[in-house]
């Protein structure tokens, strides 16, 4: 399967008007929970909207163009301390512990209410057009990008969503491309229960306010909670077409901050129910309220993908503005916040070659894109994917990743995770994965550790490793590192693993925040 330059361009430009046009639609309803009837916009929309779903991309796109294919969560926590300045919800708890020297994935989970909602599979698009017909790579970078604030269904509903706009560049069946999103999730979630209790709804025939009952009374929302009932807001005050709603009783209390399987649930709702028409689509998203910007945006960029820019009908198209406002980001010239989304489109398509090669074939008119397995495809991770990303779907938050130009390294920090307690002894697991096709051996210093601190088996240890070919074991080995901490009298210690290559010049280090006090 392949498509060429233009149409590439055509689905790109279509996704991000989709989000453009889908996110202006819903933004006057978010955090709001109702049933509405509006068929177009209801407020004023001759200025753009900010939208943060679009905001944080332009911070992974300028991620990309700065750093090129080989992110990873690290960098893109980088980047996001250095150019989000949103300190809400998700968004700030996991800056804050970044800041505070926790990394990625701990950086999502530790100490954050919201890890579940909805702040990462807002931001999918760009690794979809990025990765335009490979979902797996798409949903590789999905879980480094989400997991800098996000963990549990946070992450699961970000994989989803990339996979599936990264597969509707090449499918346009939607029950074929839920399936290929499904693929990618563990068989046990909430964003899989809810895909499939709007799938039996769809089935048996109930309509779409059934099924959104239905789904919020077996996937609870809290986004819906924030705001209470809809009673009207300055912008668009209660009408026909959305009138003062009356409060559910039917509908559970949600856990706060459990937001993203309900809400990728109420993306499939109006996706089915709207029978393909883009409008008709987006508008029953908005209908069914909670995070309403959210959904109908997402929405809007699958079906543009779907479509292209140009079956995007024009009163939709002109409907609303196509510059872009910023709301949560610090901009400079590095960042370089692109003004429309036309040009926002163009700096994404630069940037397929780089991150895509293997599936890109340079023609007279631009290159064309050939598709890889749509669906979860153990075998496509070995060796080429970045890292078989079910694996890290299926590790503990507690397992930190390092990925260095030889060399994978994961510390898991163990139940108590960052925490270290006087006189308490900890374990700390070291696992090295070899990523090249020679024999290493590496040399491990444990650099800090106070004098006062007894340590296991010295501060300098060797570890052996075998190349991948012919080796899917012994690539890898792993070490205890064991202490326990005495005379504490700072809030954080800060320990450093110095690994050297025998016979080669490349140091890698590793630091390991611990943190003495309550995380």
């Amino acid at each position: 399967m392949k498509i060429d330059y233009k149409t590439y361009c055509d689905k790109v430009k279509g996704c991000y008007l989709g989000k453009n046009i889908g996110g202006t639609l819903g933004a006057p309803f978010e955090c709001f929970r109702g049933v509405y009837d509006i068929d177009f916009f209801m407020q004023d929309v001759s200025s753009p909207v900010p939208n943060d779903d679009v905001d944080l991309q332009l911070v992974w796109l300028s991620a990309v163009e700065h750093e090129g294919r080989n992110i990873d969560s690290h960098i893109l926590a980088q980047y996001w301390e250095n150019y989000v300045s949103a300190v809400i919800s998700e968004y700030g708890t996991g800056k804050n512990n970044y800041q505070m020297g926790i990394l990625p994935p701990l950086s999502g989970y530790l100490r954050n209410e919201n890890r579940e909602s909805n702040g990462a599979w807002i931001r999918t698009e760009i690794w979809a057009c990025l990765c335009a017909g490979n979902p797996a790579l798409a949903a590789n970078y999905a879980y480094y990008d989400a997991c800098v604030d996000h963990s549990g269904e946070g992450i699961y509903a970000a994989v989803f969503t990339a996979a599936v706009q990264a597969a509707a560049f090449f499918e346009s069946n939607v029950f074929k491309l839920v399936d290929i999103g499904l693929s990618y999730l563990p068989e046990k979630c909430g964003v899989r229960n809810a895909v499939n209790v709007v799938l039996d709804c769809f089935k048996r025939g109930d309509n779409w306010k059934t099924a959104r009952k239905k789904l919020l009374i077996a996937e609870p929302s809290s986004f819906g909670e924030i705001g209470g009932e809809w009673k009207g807001v300055p912008s668009v005050p209660a009408s026909k077409k959305c009138p003062v709603q009356q409060k559910d009783n039917d509908i559970p209390k949600a856990v706060h901050g459990y937001d993203a399987p309900a809400s990728i649930g109420i993306i499939l709702i109006g996706w089915l129910y709207g029978n393909g028409d883009f409008g008709k689509s987006i508008c029953i998203a908005t209908n069914c309220g909670e995070d309403t910007d959210c959904t109908a945006g997402t929405l809007g960029a699958i079906l543009g993908i779907i479509g292209g820019a140009e079956n995007i009908p024009d009163k939709w198209k002109n409907g609303c503005s196509e510059k872009i406002a910023i709301c949560t980001l610090r901009p400079d010239l590095l960042l370089n916040v692109p003004e429309t989304v036309s040009a926002l489109c163009e700096r994404v398509i630069k940037q397929f070659p780089v991150v895509s090669s293997e599936r890109c074939n340079f023609t007279d008119s631009g290159f064309e894109i050939t598709a890889a397995s749509l669906s979860y495809d153990e075998n496509a991770f070995y060796p080429y994917q970045q890292e078989n990303f079910k694996e890290l779907l299926a590790e503990s938050p507690s397992t930190v990743r390092f990925h260095f130009t030889g060399l994978t390294v994961k510390v898991c920090f163990g139940k108590e995770l960052c925490k270290i307690e006087e006189g308490a002894e900890k374990r700390i697991n070291v696992t090295l994965c070899n990523k090249l096709y020679l024999s290493q051996y590496l040399s491990i210093r444990v650099l800090g550790v106070p004098e006062d601190w007894k340590i296991i088996n010295g501060t300098e240890r060797a570890v052996g490793l075998e190349h991948w070919h012919g080796s899917k074991v012994s690539h890898t080995n792993s070490f205890d590192l064991i202490f326990t901490p005495a005379a504490l009298k700072n809030y954080k210690y800060d320990i450093v693993l110095e690994i050297s290559v025998n016979g080669r010049g490349e140091k890698y280090f590793v630091p390991l925040t611990l943190i003495n006090g309550s995380c």
